[in-house]
């Protein structure tokens, strides 16, 4: 008896998660699927560990386009053929965070910002921008400037400068990330800093570390120009 055949969406869901546990052999990820009458989804929940746009920037790839709200469209794009796998119509990633960890978070943050209160407006965006300066997830630094992100963007793609600068807020030294090569594709290029850990500030007009990223974002030398002013 020949084994049962994988739908489109439960091949792309079962390469997905050994990506993810290669990546990020920490976590545990439940990688879903499921097949409706107008296409098809694949769904990717996990607890802690690295964060949505970490996972996104690799897990975009699989997803077949977008839906334009405005002009009600599904725009279509290609996949990569090297990825193994249809991909699926949509792809979702579904983190949250465990009480433990929430609680750290919340400590810090009282600590970063003086005072913080959790029913504030800003409440989750002040939780994202400490996590991302405190607590990065190790593996996030592993290799992530081989993986392309959507739009086929890899930080080797880009020529960036690492300025050495000062956080007005507390005086605390930080580094910004200038990307100088243009890029019509923003929201990839979020995604791609973020997944090193970098956060992006329109005050500075770059992206701001709380440590100097030149080892992360330059692990080979001849894959990147890279240059620290003072």
């Amino acid at each position: 008896m020949s084994k049962k055949q994988l739908t489109g969406a439960a091949l792309t869901a079962k390469i997905i998660k050994k990506r993810l546990s290669t990546l990020y052999p920490r976590v545990k990820f439940s990688v879903t699927s499921s097949v409706f009458s107008m296409g098809d989804s694949v769904d990717i929940r996990w607890t802690d560990g690295p964060m949505t746009d970490a996972v996104n920037a690799i897990t975009s790839q699989y997803q077949h386009g977008n839906f334009d709200s405005m002009e009600d469209i599904y725009n279509y794009k290609d996949i990569d053929p090297s990825l193994g796998c249809d991909g699926a119509k949509y792809v979702h990633c579904n983190r949250t965070i465990s009480t433990e960890h929430k609680a750290m978070l919340v400590t810090k943050a009282k600590e970063y910002y003086g005072t913080f209160d959790q029913n504030d407006n800003n409440c989750h965006s002040r939780l994202t921008a400490v996590e991302r300066m405190f607590f990065p997830y190790p593996e996030a630094r592993q290799k992530l400037n081989h993986i392309d992100v959507q739009g086929y963007m890899s930080i080797s793609d880009l020529e960036i400068e690492i300025i050495k600068d000062v956080d007005t807020r507390n005086n605390s030294g930080i580094y910004v990330v200038k990307v100088k090569t243009r890029v019509d594709d923003f929201n990839s290029l979020r995604q791609l800093i973020g997944s090193f850990g970098g956060y992006y500030s329109r005050f500075k007009r770059g992206f701001i570390f709380k440590e100097d990223p030149t080892e992360k974002l330059n692990e080979n030398p001849e894959d990147i120009n890279t240059d620290i002013k003072d």
